[in-house]
């Protein structure tokens, strides 16, 4: 069984995919190969479509919006490190919430932040 080089999951074999010389789960490859983009213009005209529709948020896009509500702005890693999730969880529920428009990505000196879209 091998192990995964991004999140560390076991790997069963012949499930395991190669990129940049690095074995990965599934869904770490599928990350590799289309990475989530922020800024996206069809990605928020669909996203917005979506929210005149109902849709709902997920918890974990939830939370995160209440911890840059409660606490923001924050880096990138201290979002990661108060709600436990990987960088992946991170990125993907977030360029979901950029698209919404609900939060948003800012260069603060040398590092990048994350707040409401609204501030």
């Amino acid at each position: 069984m091998a192990e995964c080089g991004s999140c560390g999951d076991s790997i069963e074999k012949g499930e395991e995919f190669e990129h940049l010389g690095r074995t990965l789960c599934e869904d770490c490859y599928l990350d590799a190969l289309n990475p989530p983009k922020a800024c996206d213009p069809w990605a928020v005209h669909t996203a917005k479509s979506s929210m005149a529709q109902g849709q709902q948020l997920t918890p974990l896009q939830e939370r995160i919006l209440m911890l840059l509500k409660d606490r923001g702005p924050l880096t990138a890693q201290e979002v990661m490190s108060e709600l436990k999730i990987s960088e992946s969880e991170f990125k993907n529920n977030f360029a979901t919430l950029r698209h919404m428009e609900l939060a948003r990505g800012f260069k603060e000196g040398d590092k990048v932040s994350y707040t409401l879209f609204s501030c």
